[in-house]
């Protein structure tokens, strides 16, 4: 069986890569190697028109990577991510709204990431990550940070419009329902393509700080939700994308009825589930199996016991009482029915599978194919593999 994908991993992304990093150890269950810095950057796309502010697209983003061994910067704080005092007013009002303070999110949130620090010399793979619905770039900081210390370039943009809330340059721009009328089903796609695109151009010019730093043929995306229907539509649009991992949502176009009418991934892939999910239920998980069942490359589905959907997400950190994967579910009495998983340990294992799984099929590392073979935690959840 390993064999197999090991030959698998030469065929998809070269011989070359595959061995400049076979003789690699690395512990998953542990932080990687760097130290990681934190930068927000805002990106304008000329080419296209925002349905939604009827400017040039432009993609706030947040860019997470391996930083020098001693920063002299400061670490990152949760109220840095909303970047000026019209943002963390921002921020104030979106935290409330789901049940969180965000004084208190800012004095406890934890994070590893030094804010503006300089980037570590040597090329990185680059992973794009996609949010859910209404969520926002930064709402998987444990998971961006993990991978940038194991090696990587991650870049996550708020989808304009479609972010709880976005603070452009000119305007600050709060959720809307137009960002999921059918018409609009390419637009974050389309962000991912021109975050790919202009993040390899900077790092082929002279000027900028991502200069000479990111690998250009070693791409991986992962989304949460509606990100990870993101993650799937993209990977048929944009063949540079060679290993993709949908959380809580995996599908392209499905029906009322819950049939996954997607086209079949022909790349890497890994689907991470919740059981419990009371967000997209269970014809959410239905039609997500169904297309982890007919992708044709190597593939993975881990499906978390007693996980929801913000399992995978900071909600952790900003409501411990949320509920759907966060705290406990009562029913109409008040009543406990069913006390989720613990989120933390259920990140830690999505962190240890995220990393070995993109270092199998963006580093061609042989020893994480070796990782990828068996299910580590079993009680903590169900594992599937072809």
């Amino acid at each position: 069986m390993q064999m197999r994908f090991i030959q698998l991993a030469i065929v998809l992304i070269g011989p070359s890569v595959v061995s400049s990093q076979v003789a690699r150890a690395v512990d998953y269950w542990q932080q990687g190697p760097f130290k990681v810095g934190v930068r927000t950057e805002v990106f304008i796309d000329d080419a296209r028109e925002c349905a939604i502010t009827h400017q040039p697209r432009t993609l706030v983003t947040e860019i997470w990577y391996p930083t020098v061994d001693e920063p002299t910067t400061p670490k990152n704080t949760f109220a840095d991510f909303w970047l000026n005092e019209m943002g963390v007013g921002a921020g104030r009002f979106a935290m409330s709204r789901f049940g969180g303070d965000f004084d208190k999110i800012n004095e406890s949130f934890k994070t590893v990431a030094y804010r503006d620090a300089a980037i570590r010399e040597g090329k990185s793979p680059l992973l794009i990550f996609s949010h859910g619905n209404g969520g926002f770039r930064h709402q998987n900081t444990y998971q961006a940070e993990y991978l940038a210390s194991h090696g990587y370039v991650v870049a996550a943009a708020d989808h304009t419009g479609n972010a709880a809330v976005t603070i452009l340059p000119d305007r600050m721009m709060i959720y809307t329902k137009l960002t999921r009328e059918p018409e609009r089903r390419d637009d974050r796609p389309h962000d991912v393509s021109f975050l790919i695109s202009h993040l390899t151009k900077l790092s082929e010019s002279a000027d900028h700080w991502l200069s000479g730093r990111l690998t250009p043929d070693a791409i991986g995306m992962f989304g949460h939700s509606f990100g990870g229907f993101t993650t799937c539509r993209t990977t048929e649009l944009d063949d540079r994308i060679k290993a993709a991992m949908p959380m809580t949502l995996a599908s392209s176009l499905w029906t009322e009825e819950g049939e996954d009418q997607s086209e079949p991934c022909p790349i890497p892939l890994m689907v991470i589930l919740g059981d419990a999910d009371r967000t997209v239920k269970e014809k959410g998980n239905r039609v997500s199996t169904a297309y982890f069942e007919k992708a044709t490359g190597p593939k993975y589905l881990l499906n978390f016991k007693d996980a929801g959907h913000f399992t995978f997400t900071e909600m952790t950190q900003i409501n411990p009482n949320f509920g759907d994967g966060i705290g406990v579910e009562k029913d109409k009495d008040g009543n406990v029915t069913l006390e989720f998983s613990d989120p933390l340990e259920d990140q830690r294992i999505t962190n240890a599978y995220s990393a070995a799984f993109f270092d199998a099929y963006t580093k061609g590392d042989v020893e994480a194919l070796g990782f990828l073979d068996e299910n580590h935690t079993p009680e903590e959840m169900d594992f599937r593999q072809n």
